[in-house]
């Protein structure tokens, strides 16, 4: 910064002329004194160099002072700015206050009218005061005095019935309802099992997996619904005691085709009895239900060997509760076709054991001996249905519990916590109160009349963990104002878990979303496959590694095949003999410790005709296997083909084989598999040493082929799974983790890349991120342990413009002593902490989270409400959002008030004139101002 001094005063300063004017010198007297001050300056900078060095220093300071302007000028536009910000939000704050002085007036005038009415219920208590009125679909609303109930139980805060008192206004009900529901239509799209998300449980019934078979009555399954009435069992066998707890039997059957593939569901496979000499009345099959059922129908598909002679003739059905006692139930007699045939008969006692007996064929000679079918189904009748789902472990005892179904007809459900003690007739879509029920198993059971039906059920369960209070009114005064974090952790939790299954429907790999990250390791897009650690991806799942191949030799394995080889008929075990040492096409090409596959090829695999075969190797020592490869070759020859395949271990404490893997149907004979070299890798978990494997294999055309079955050690490290750097937009303030995992596993989380991770980070909860490292690139880091399974990851985070907050303005509270927090869905409405008015939307599920347009109000008791909002939308965002025709999306979403009716030309009057017609339902219409013909 330059200072510059102008002289002030009256002396007059002679001008340079004047001063120049002295006297003169000549040259070499200036020479001279030139010198002398070169001499005297030294090293010092000339008179003209400080002038310089001073005009640069002003330009500088100048060019500094115009920056300094600039800044202001923008602050002074961004000031201006905010302070019509401000003014707008003060408008607005006025225009709610108005509005909010409305709905209190309206409120009091509703209070009158519920005075009214109670007066006039009270003196006439049976009468309804209003008829039920229908709408636009003709459906019924309940009456005015049924809604008067409602209303008070949802204001006066007392339910009813079993509820057990809980308030709906002290807590909100439609968000978890929404999510069972969403949750529904999720699993219906995936058609998902019964299945378990933190604190809530659905089942959409796609199978029987989550029913309690042993505590519930019969029942059928049809296209996702359990109802009565006369339904297909449904059998599909996989072996003669697979799946469990069904188990079938014969007096005969043919290698290669046992009695269980008579109802294995696959229409090339066949039952067949061997020949050999029958018992007295005939050879039999019978299945065992394990729970008696009242069988009315059969449908047969009998075998069409040697143009039909050796197809069923003749049977007789018998049933047994006891296996030893039979009673006749049907005689029945089959055409001689290849079609399938319906059996029906009468029969209205339940029996477990269900057995044809006396099966006679159309041979001419010895009928008894040869005979069998392609496939048998039994229908079962059932009256009505009792179902008990199966127990879930909720951890401790629930405090409430939230219970909606999608059924048809008066079904009744009751619900236990100990299998013991039900409470019966429980209300759905209510908040009941579970405090004085003692157990941690919650079941519920339904009660289906004959005419109903059971499409979906689901619950949600809490304990004192997880009610979130809020603060309340205590002693002292002051002002202890203060702002706090505003996150419900089950809401966010189950958001993680349905983009979970949406990745997992789409086969899509690590997603991030806005402040959403999820991975459920359908690939390995989301992992740092150069800092992760012994690990392998299969079937969804991060688990162990596999280590070094088991040499068959070593281990001196042993084969077989049920049907032997193609040239070798023998289905004893063989001992290990190594490739070359052993003819084309021998079961002991299965395990010879040589996997080569070369296209063309014949020499190192086995070959074998017919439907089906199961090959078996065993060994002495059992051993821990983490993978099984199965390598085929079907490129040699036009019949040699690949295969159906499913393979199995023995249970070496049971002594039963368990599948491992599903029926793996191959999309053609020519299928290669996804590695497109003929293997297929099985990754396995098991709490147990295996010392034999069965591959059941399945013919697609002409020849059945296995090249060689290998099993794998584990890795001795276990597994560390690295994400990839996750960008965030600014340093979060706080997040939450979530992860599905069996086992033990712990999960590290660092902000600055991967460079510093904070361990032992927790599950399922809201985290202060205030003492962390701070950073804007976040990675997960999840330990497992030897047998630990990783099944999903994700976390949802806010820094501190997208966290919601609440401001407790009335100070002190202590945990369980506040007033729970109130929310409401809008639409169209305002509502007050005193007497909310709810009106409920439901969020239709959609792949690429787009909600419906919804605005949510939470008020908590205290000197200021305040406002959340979760989705806003415009005018242009009409078509992302599914509505009918009665709303408009205009900025506002709202009932359309102008609606366009076609007229219908009813008949041409003499003048050419025409009457014209429109149909109007005044159902629809509250009122209606004027009626325009365009």
């Amino acid at each position: 910064m330059s200072v510059r001094i102008t002289r002030t005063g009256t002396e007059v300063v002679l001008d340079h002329n004047e001063l120049a004017n002295k006297g003169k010198r000549t040259h070499a007297e200036i020479d001279s004194y030139l010198h002398e001050l070169d001499d005297a300056r030294e090293d010092k900078p000339s008179l003209k160099d400080k002038f310089r060095e001073l005009k640069e220093k002003d330009d500088e300071q100048d060019r500094q002072l115009d920056a300094v302007k600039s800044d202001v000028s923008t602050f002074q536009t961004r000031l201006n700015t905010l302070s019509s910000t401000v003014s707008a939000a003060e408008a607005k704050n006025q225009t709610q206050d108005l509005r909010l002085s409305q709905v209190e007036q309206k409120n009091a005038q509703q209070d009158q009218a519920i005075l009214k009415l109670q007066g006039d219920v009270s003196s006439n208590p049976n009468a309804e005061v209003v008829a039920a009125r229908r709408d636009r679909d003709g459906r019924s609303f309940p009456s005015l005095k049924a809604r008067l109930d409602d209303m008070q139980g949802k204001i006066g805060g007392g339910g009813g019935g079993n509820n057990g008192g809980a308030s709906s206004s002290s807590f909100d009900l439609q968000t978890p309802i929404n999510i069972l529901l969403n949750t529904f239509r999720d699993a219906e799209t995936h058609n998902r099992p019964a299945y378990r998300q933190n604190n809530m449980y659905v089942d959409v019934f796609s199978d029987s997996s989550g029913i309690d078979i042993e505590k519930s009555s019969s029942f059928g399954i049809i296209n996702g619904a359990v109802l009565p009435g006369l339904h297909d069992t449904n059998i599909i066998m996989s072996s003669p005691t697979e799946p469990a707890p069904y188990h079938v039997t014969s007096s005969s059957e043919t290698s290669g085709y046992p009695g269980w593939m008579g109802i294995n569901g696959n229409l090339t496979d066949f039952y067949y009895s061997d020949g050999a000499t029958p018992p007295a009345e005939g050879h039999w099959w019978q299945i065992d239900f394990f729970v008696p059922k009242i069988i009315t129908k059969l449908a047969i598909r009998a075998v069409g060997i040697s143009a039909g002679q050796y197809g069923l003739a003749t049977f007789t059905l018998q049933g047994s509760q006891d296996n030893t006692n039979w009673t006749d139930l049907y005689a029945g007699s089959h055409a001689n076709t290849g079609s399938e045939l319906e059996h029906r008969f009468t029969n209205t006692s339940a029996y477990r054991y269900y057995r044809l007996a006396k099966l006679r064929s159309y041979r001419s000679v010895n009928p008894v001996i040869y005979t069998g079918w392609h496939e048998i189904k039994f229908y079962e009748i059932i009256d009505a249905v009792t179902l008990v789902t199966k127990a879930v472990n909720v951890g401790r005892s629930p405090k409430k519990i939230i219970t909606t179904a999608e059924y048809t007809d008066a079904v009744t459900f009751d619900l236990t916590l100990d299998g013991t003690t039900w409470v019966n007739n429980i209300d759905l879509n209510k908040l009941l109160d579970t405090s004085s029920l003692k157990g941690t198993n919650l079941q519920l059971r339904a009660n289906i009349p004959a005419t109903g039906s059971l499409k979906s059920l689901g619950f949600t369960w809490y304990d004192d963990s997880m009610l979130v209070e809020m603060p309340g009114k205590e002693g002292g005064g002051g002002d202890h104002s203060s702002t706090k974090p505003l996150v419900d952790v089950v809401a966010a939790t189950n958001i993680l878990r349905n983009a979970y299954r949406t990745l997992e429907g789409a086969n899509q790999g690590a997603s991030v979303r806005h402040n959403l990250y999820a991975d459920a390791f359908v690939d390995t897009s989301g992992i740092d496959t150069s800092k992760s650690e012994s690990y392998q991806i299969g079937n969804g799942k991060f688990i162990k590694s596999t280590g070094a191949v088991y040499s068959w030799q070593t281990l001196g394995v042993q084969t077989a095949s049920s049907v032997g080889d193609y040239n070798d008929k023998n289905t004893a075990y063989r001992p290990f003999k190594a490739n070359g040492t052993t003819s084309n096409y021998s079961v002991e090409k299965i395990a010879d410790d040589n996997a080569a596959v070369s296209s063309g090829g014949y020499s190192d695999y086995w070959l074998q005709s017919g439907t089906s075969a199961d090959l078996f190797m065993k060994w002495a020592t059992p051993v821990k296997v983490s993978k099984i490869i199965l390598w085929m070759n079907g490129s040699y020859g036009v019949d040699h083909n690949y295969c159906d395949h499913q393979i199995f271990v023995k249970n070496p404490s049971t002594g039963k084989w368990e599948a491992i893997t599903p029926r793996i149907n191959l999309a053609s004979k020519t299928d290669k598999g996804v590695h497109g070299d003929g293997s297929w890798h099985y990754p396995i978990i098991l709490d147990y040493l295996i010392n034999e494997v069965k591959v059941t294999v399945w013919n697609k055309s002409g020849y059945m082929t296995v090249t060689e079955v290998q099993i794998l050690q584990a890795s001795d490290k276990n597994p560390v799974m690295v994400s990839k750097p996750i960008p965030l937009a600014k340093a979060p303030t706080h997040l939450l983790l979530d992860a599905e995992f069996e086992g033990n596993v712990s999960i590290d989380l660092s902000f600055d890349g991967g460079n510093t991770f904070t361990t032992g980070f927790p599950l399922n909860q809201l985290v202060d991120l205030s003492t962390f490292l701070p950073g804007n690139s976040l990675v997960i880091r999840a330990n497992l342990s030897d047998k630990a399974v990783l099944n999903s990851i994700g976390c949802i985070w806010y820094d501190k413009d997208t966290l919601p907050t609440y401001t407790d303005t009335v100070g002190g509270s202590s945990p369980g002593k506040g007033n729970s927090m109130i929310q409401v869905e809008k639409y169209g409405v305002i509502a007050s902490p005193v007497s909310p008015l709810e009106v409920n939307i439901n969020i239709p599920y959609t792949s690429n989270y787009k909600l419906s347009p919804i605005e949510v109000l939470k008020f908590a008791s205290g000197e200021q409400n305040f406002t959340l909002e979760i989705a806003s939308f415009s005018n242009n965002e009409a078509s992302n959002f599914d509505h009918d025709n009665y709303m408009e999306l205009d900025g506002t979403l709202r009932l359309k008030t102008d609606y366009s009716i076609e007229l219908t030309e009813d008949v041409v009057l003499p003048s050419g004139n025409c009457v014209y017609s429109f149909t109007l339902d005044v159902n629809q219409y509250s009122s209606i101002e004027k009626i325009k013909v365009t």
